[in-house]
């Protein structure tokens, strides 16, 4: 269904592109993001707060400088949006966009075919067990995907806000071509999860989601975010707005995490490097990789086809 655009989104896709401008924004942007994790853990531990205890899907266990690591680069893309105006577009807030059943039926039913996909593999190779019951203790996993959802439909609105409603539109406006802004915030995502697993995530429930070592769970961290935000840059790319993304995000969450953490899928050996349901398995980096480029390619087509064979196949344009 296409709706006609708010006239604030309007007046900021006509306002000029200063790259200039856009490069200085996202260098502040990623050096507040990367960085400020880390300040905020030292926060924690110059304050007495307990790390290492906190959870994913809830507030539990959670300190003060978990919460300022999420909220500080909201409110800092927020401040460079309107007191530095770069010309980039929106920050993506807006429900109005064309095909707008579709894209969230796509998205709602992406995960869940992944995750069949990758626990198939894993049984059918001997490389995991699955099984529908949880851990003894453990709610069942449609009570532990239903209670979660509240939860993460908030921190994901955040999280999406921060890397596809500014980071997206911002690296945009660099100038670089094809996937490598896709590739730039990939990386600065990635980075800013680091302090979540090492101070403040419990181990116990980090060590469900890998067996590697850090030396070699980081740059493979890497490679699955930036995997990730080739697909979400481009669906944010093709919509024009964060929200698909949030629900997306949100349903891979809620699945994933009580499948990993609740007993219900179980690795023998290195098994989830290869078909694990965390970012840096390479069953994840090709499907969610896979699907984030085709979705570049067809918007890198309509792009740059005639105006009359682009008006024909509809609204799929590079509208941030």
């Amino acid at each position: 269904m296409t709706t006609s655009a708010d006239p604030t989104d309007v007046a900021e896709r006509r306002r000029p592109v200063s790259r200039l401008r856009a490069r200085i924004n996202f260098a502040v942007f990623s050096a507040v993001t990367i960085g400020g994790g880390w300040l905020f853990a030292a926060l924690d531990r110059a304050t007495g707060q307990i790390t290492g205890a906190g959870s994913v899907t809830s507030t539990s266990g959670g300190t003060n400088g978990q919460g300022l690591w999420l909220v500080v680069p909201a409110l800092t893309a927020l401040a460079l949006h309107f007191l530095s105006r770069d010309g980039a577009g929106p920050l993506g807030l807006t429900l109005r966009f064309a095909d707008r059943t579709r894209w969230f039926a796509f998205v709602m039913v992406l995960s869940p075919i992944a995750i069949a996909v990758s626990v198939a593999g894993a049984t059918a190779t001997g490389a995991a067990t699955f099984s529908l019951t949880p851990r003894a203790g453990e709610p069942a996993l449609l009570t532990a995907f239903a209670t979660t959802l509240g939860f993460l439909l908030v921190k994901n609105l955040l999280e999406e806000f921060i890397f596809r409603g500014y980071g997206t539109r911002t690296a945009m406006a660099l100038g670089l071509r094809g996937v490598a802004p896709h590739v730039l915030i990939g990386l600065v995502w990635g980075l800013w999860h680091v302090p979540l697993y090492t101070v403040w995530m419990s181990q116990a429930d980090f060590r469900q989601t890998t067996t590697l070592p850090w030396a070699w769970y980081l740059p493979t961290l890497l490679v699955g975010t930036v995997a990730l935000a080739v697909l979400y840059g481009e669906i944010r790319m093709w919509t024009g707005s964060i929200w698909p993304g949030v629900v997306l995000h949100t349903v891979d969450n809620a699945l994933i995490t009580p499948l990993l953490l609740n007993g219900h899928l179980s690795f023998e050996g290195r098994g989830d490097t290869l078909f694990g349901l965390a970012p840096n398995s390479v069953i994840s980096v090709l499907l969610f990789g896979g699907t984030g480029l085709v979705l570049l390619h067809w918007r890198s087509r309509i792009r740059w086809a005639p105006s009359s064979h682009r008006s024909s196949r509809g609204s799929g344009g590079d509208r941030r």
